[in-house]
């Protein structure tokens, strides 16, 4: 549907035709929302079930173990990160403040 051709080509003001990239690549169009505009790409901001499931998941004992053998990695960025959370359950990442949890480790 996006191959490369050269009638992707733009001509400028001063009578220039300049090509796209690559042979006249094309990029292919993406459209994004913005966090706060759809709930759905955020599950954590108020659902209840998301929330449970993250609470049964940090109480597993499965985590609890990947937890406590990831901890020196945690506590050799602790300098790095300038007091952000350094553990498995609230992992550095840049969220709102406003969230009650952090996005789920992967």
């Amino acid at each position: 549907l996006f191959p490369p051709t050269p009638k992707n080509k733009i001509t400028l003001t001063n009578e220039t035709t300049v090509v796209a990239l690559l042979g006249g690549y094309q990029y292919i169009p993406i459209e994004t929302v913005k966090p706060g505009n759809d709930c759905t790409l955020e599950p954590w901001t108020d659902c209840p079930a998301f929330k449970d499931h993250i609470s049964k998941v940090y109480t597993s004992s499965e985590f609890k173990e990947e937890a406590k053998s990831v901890q020196p990695f945690f506590g050799a960025i602790r300098d790095y990160i300038f007091g952000r959370p350094s553990t498995l359950e609230r992992p550095v990442v840049r969220v709102p403040s406003s969230l009650t949890l952090p996005l789920p480790a992967v």
